[in-house]
């Protein structure tokens, strides 16, 4: 209990004194003590341990004062000035103009280029055209299907050889189906017209 209250007293009587005599109150109770070492505690010391000791401390406050100093630039650094705090002067936009100038020439003119020329993307070359698919003339017509309004034809030709039935108006080797007789059918494509009769190929 007595501690205690010398304690109490102890933190009372550092607030009441000086601030520096609370940090060095604060800085004694650290080490154990109630008090700094005085002037002849340190000349007592041997000279290689009162320039450890003093070496130490300058350490530790310059330690402290940058992290102060790096505290207080991150926390400045976070503050945007006021859009009322002014406006930049023409001379100041002028020199930024002139900047972002310069950096395109940079741009314009790369370092690490050979001839110092941008790059320039080449122009895609033109797709030649498809060339014209040449149409199968050599068909075969098989059978005509012919019932209610529905017409079909089984040809047989080069990229079929098993037959396939092709309705009216529908697409064979790129000919397409313009007639469906029981003799013969018509087949048009790139401006040619084929017939073909019925068990034989022919134009």
């Amino acid at each position: 209990m007595t501690s205690l209250v010398q304690m109490v007293q102890f933190r009372l009587s550092g607030l009441a004194g000086s601030p520096l005599q609370f940090v060095a109150a604060r800085l004694a109770a650290m080490f154990g003590r109630t008090d700094l070492p005085s002037r002849s505690e340190l000349t007592a010391l041997r000279p290689a341990t009162r320039v450890l000791i003093l070496g130490f401390a300058a350490w530790i406050g310059l330690v402290g004062v940058m992290t102060l100093s790096a505290v207080i630039s991150l926390e400045l650094s976070t503050v945007t000035a006021p859009t009322w705090f002014g406006s930049r002067s023409p001379a100041a936009k002028a020199s930024e103009a002139r900047a972002a100038a310069s950096f395109e020439n940079i741009v314009q003119r790369p370092l690490f280029s050979r001839n110092r020329q941008g790059f320039v993307a080449a122009e895609p070359a033109a797709a030649p055209p498809p060339p014209m698919a040449t149409l199968d003339s050599g068909m075969t017509l098989k059978g005509v299907f012919m019932s209610d309004g529905v017409a079909k034809a089984f040809l047989i030709t080069t990229q079929n050889p098993l037959g396939v039935w092709v309705q009216l108006n529908g697409q064979i080797d790129g000919w397409r189906v313009a007639a469906v007789t029981p003799e013969h059918v018509v087949l048009e494509g790139q401006g040619e017209k084929l017939t073909v009769p019925l068990h034989a190929s022919g134009r």
